[in-house]
């Protein structure tokens, strides 16, 4: 039963990605090739269905952001990882989605929560103390202003001259605001690992 949930639940999220989270349950039966039936059979109403998918996203958000303090990669690693991750993310969002998300929930794109976005910035908080930790990250930043000041930037930005207007490609915006903000943070011994890093990454395209 929940597998087919999940099955049916993800193919309403794609549609709530493209269309945003204002459309009606018929709308969503037919554009996601399921009936009607099929989905109140799972699901009591449009407003379940769409909080159980929206459910599921955050879930599958914090486990991309988790990475970013994660013990089993480096504050840097785990950082670029985290950031990648959310691009992915970001990019299979359209604009309405953001402004339904906003007009709806907005408890979950509120900085100050721990969900949504607000796992985002705990996340940020928390790698920027790992690499303080490791010695990779310089001792005098002001985690809670630069975590804020990140996150707010990097989001607001990308909806609206990244997603809306397309005036950056996706890809490219991410690879710029990782280099950005790392060169801004990393201490000697951060710069020297993230160049090592780098060097292993060109050796693994050239061979492939």
């Amino acid at each position: 039963m929940t597998v087919r949930k999940d099955k049916y639940a993800a193919k309403a999220m794609n549609v709530f990605r493209q269309y945003g989270l204002n459309i009606s349950i018929d709308e969503i039966a037919e554009k996601s090739a399921v009936t009607k039936k099929t989905l109140y059979n799972h699901f009591e109403s449009k407003e379940g269905l769409l909080k159980y998918c929206l459910r599921n996203f955050l879930h599958d958000l914090e486990k991309k952001i988790a990475i970013m303090y994660s013990e089993d990669v480096d504050a840097i690693e785990g950082f670029i990882s985290g950031i990648y991750g959310m691009g992915e993310v970001f990019h299979t969002l359209s604009p309405v989605f953001f402004d339904d998300l906003r007009k709806m929930f907005p408890e979950l794109s509120g900085s100050q929560h721990k969900a949504g976005f607000g796992s985002f910035l705990e996340g940020m908080k928390r790698n920027l103390e790992k690499g303080k930790t490791e010695k990779l990250y310089r001792q005098d930043i002001n985690v809670e202003l630069i975590s804020r000041f990140f996150i707010s930037s990097l989001v607001s930005f990308f909806i609206s001259s990244v997603l809306t207007r397309s005036e950056y490609s996706a890809r490219d915006y991410f690879r710029s605001i990782i280099d950005y903000h790392l060169h801004a943070v990393l201490t000697p011994k951060g710069r020297r690992l993230l160049e090592k890093e780098n060097e292993t990454q060109n050796i693994l395209k050239n061979n492939e």
